[in-house]
């Protein structure tokens, strides 16, 4: 039991927005505030109907009550109050939500400011109740009164019966309530303490962001919408049924106000079917324009579903004529429709007497007062203003989702682009890596193998056989470490000085050393060698080494000839082996180095070609053209 205690007290702390439980409620709360209501008719019909309009809405903020307590505990309290003033009694079911509010307060103010806000809140009402009598007589402006004057006239004042205002005006709020209310929040801030529950102390501006992005959500729209249709439903019921007890709508039927009232409930469907509320709100709209002057909460109704259908999914080319049809059918309706037609939609019309106007014509008096109320072209004009403020929030949607997936690829663009200098950088690396390592291991091996040889020549030949291997191996740590220099530069920049740069000059020292009395290696280096930029030269280096580590290891060649021209169009390389050779369209026999040979002169927009075939030697030939070309 504890356990489950502590989940509930646990959920009620978590101010996770508008919950299905509390849209319950609210709305259970409403419709039984509601119906009260409309049972008193007789009494606030005669108030202002911001009043009532007012009280009948405040049990809505039950939804609320998660995300700002204190907002939903001075709402239902002054909704209560407001009850006292129009009725002279006690609205449960908006006490039974001020305890639901003081529930959550302490999780959204902490215990010290929770229960100072209920107990200043909980006596605003006692306090305003010393003037209770003056507040009842600005609520209630006129009083019914009936004179007989001398002459017999008689002169009718409409408005709340004397019994029932001084009935009202002796009721006061009672006492207890606002004590009770203390005594409960007292109750739930030591049960709280005791379960050692933290409370999740908001901000102002937290708080009213909460509320928006709970009201605004994207997600699990229909709590909001219900809501939204309730909470029009309510003012439209109280409006009508003020009007109903001034003598207007007589001439309906039992069911018509009551689906005027409750037409604000297709906003329910507003986000999936947008114009069903549209269509069912300008059919209500019509209907009560013929039975009152404006029924002004069903035109705002009305104006949101309009709205919401320049929001909704639907695309403009549908919705914009779906509304364009709906507001011009209005006035084409009202001004086509006669008696016959009338008579269907109002019965009682019929029941009404004609008479002989002075043109001698039958009249009837009450179907010429309904058909001159003609709907307003004006108004439907009007009533476009929502349409266009609809359409427009749907652009800006757009525009704004369109600038941030934009956004997002321009990001993706970046992020890929630096992976791809990553990835070139890398095959740098590895090209330059695979250039050096390969090599001089290359050399140390050929050095290593012909070791036995060397012994049976003599001493003198082994201790030079090992000098190069020395040598070899110290070239390559040299190349190596400059090469790992430039990567470990702090600006991520290579460094000129560090980086490996060989260029044509050192060819002959790298036939040098690849050549041995097994592998003779002949060097042809015409030109200016200094004269070719610092990475034509490093490219063709290349290109030579690469060459001669392919002829070293697999060509089984018994000689080799390099052949390099600089020009002034650029550098001419060939490499030429009377090795084994390999079959081109088979692969590349294991020469991974052909690949960034190929990649190597293609920076350069060069071009290489390997001429061989099994058994006939291999051919490596490039061209890498000039600056100028």
């Amino acid at each position: 039991m504890t356990d489950r205690l502590r989940s509930l007290l646990a959920t009620s702390s978590s101010g996770a927005g508008i919950t299905w439980p509390d849209v319950v409620l609210a709305v259970g709360a409403l419709a039984v505030t509601q119906y009260w209501l409309v049972q008193r008719a007789d009494y606030w019909a005669y108030a202002p109907l911001l009043i009532a309009g007012f009280v009948a809405l405040t049990p809505l903020l039950i939804a609320v009550r998660r995300i700002d307590p204190a907002l939903a505990l001075t709402g239902l309290l002054a909704g209560a109050y407001g009850w006292s003033l129009l009725t002279g009694g006690i609205a449960w079911p908006l006490l039974v939500g001020c305890l639901l509010a003081v529930w959550s307060l302490p999780t959204r103010w902490g215990t010290a400011t929770g229960l100072i806000l209920t107990v200043v809140l909980a006596a605003v009402p006692v306090l305003a109740d010393v003037n209770r009598e003056t507040l009842v007589g600005r609520v209630y402006l006129h009083v019914y009164v009936r004179f007989e004057h001398p002459d017999g006239s008689i002169t009718t004042i409409l408005g709340l019966a004397r019994v029932a205002w001084e009935r009202v005006a002796a009721a006061s709020w009672p006492r207890w309530v606002s004590v009770a209310v203390v005594v409960w929040c007292v109750a739930v801030m030591v049960l709280r303490r005791h379960r050692g529950l933290v409370a999740v102390r908001r901000t102002t501006g937290q708080r009213v962001e909460d509320l928006r992005a709970a009201l605004l959500r994207r997600t699990d729209t229909l709590p909001v919408d219900v809501l939204i249709g309730v909470a029009l439903t309510s003012p439209v019921l109280v409006e009508l049924w003020a009007d109903r007890v001034h003598g207007n709508w007589w001439t309906a039927p039992g069911w018509m106000p009551y689906a005027v009232a409750f037409a604000p409930l297709t906003l329910v469907v507003r986000r999936r079917w947008p114009a069903v509320p549209t269509v069912v709100l300008a059919i209500a709209a019509l209907l009560s324009y013929w039975q009152t002057d404006e029924l002004w909460t069903i035109l705002l109704a009305l104006a949101v579903a309009l709205y919401s259908l320049g929001t909704a999914r639907p695309p403009l080319y549908w919705s914009v004529p779906t509304a364009i049809v709906v507001l011009a059918a209005l006035p084409a309706i009202a001004a086509l429709i006669r008696y016959p037609q009338m008579v269907l939609l109002f019965p009682k019309l019929a029941q009404q007497p004609f008479i002989w106007d002075f043109g001698h014509r039958l009249r009837n008096l009450t179907y010429d007062e309904m058909v001159d109320r003609q709907w307003p072209i004006s108004l439907s004009l009007s009533l476009l203003v929502p349409v266009c403020a609809g359409i427009a929030v749907r652009l800006y949607g757009r525009n704004r989702e369109a600038a941030r997936r934009e956004a997002e690829l321009e990001a993706e663009v970046v992020e890929r682009e630096a992976e791809q200098v990553v990835l070139t950088e890398r095959s740098h690396i590895a090209r330059d890596l695979h250039d050096v390592v390969a090599h001089a291991v290359n050399l140390m091996v050929i050095q290593a193998e012909t070791g036995p040889d060397l012994v049976r020549r003599g001493e003198a030949d082994v201790l030079a056989g090992f000098q190069r291997i020395g040598d070899a191996g110290r070239r390559a740590l040299g190349e190596l470490d400059r090469l790992l220099s430039a990567l470990r530069d702090a600006d991520g920049v290579p460094d000129p000085q560090l980086a490996p740069q060989p260029g044509l000059e050192d060819l002959r020292q790298l036939v040098t050393d690849v050549s041995s009395d097994q592998l003779p290696i002949s060097l042809n280096l015409s030109g200016d060698p200094t004269a070719p930029p610092a990475g034509h030269q490093l490219t063709a280096y290349r290109l030579v080494q690469e060459g001669l580590t392919n002829a070293v290891r697999h060509a089984k060649a018994t000689g080799v000839r390099v052949t390099v021209e600089s020009r002034d169009e650029g550098i001419a390389v060939e490499v030429a082996d009377d090795g084994v050779g390999f079959d081109l369209a088979t692969g590349t026999g294991g020469r991974h180095g052909l690949a960034g040979m190929r990649e190597r002169v293609r920076v350069h927009h060069g071009t290489l070609s390997i001429d061989t075939a099994p058994g006939a030697g291999t051919t490596i030939r490039a061209w890498i053209p000039g600056v100028a070309e």
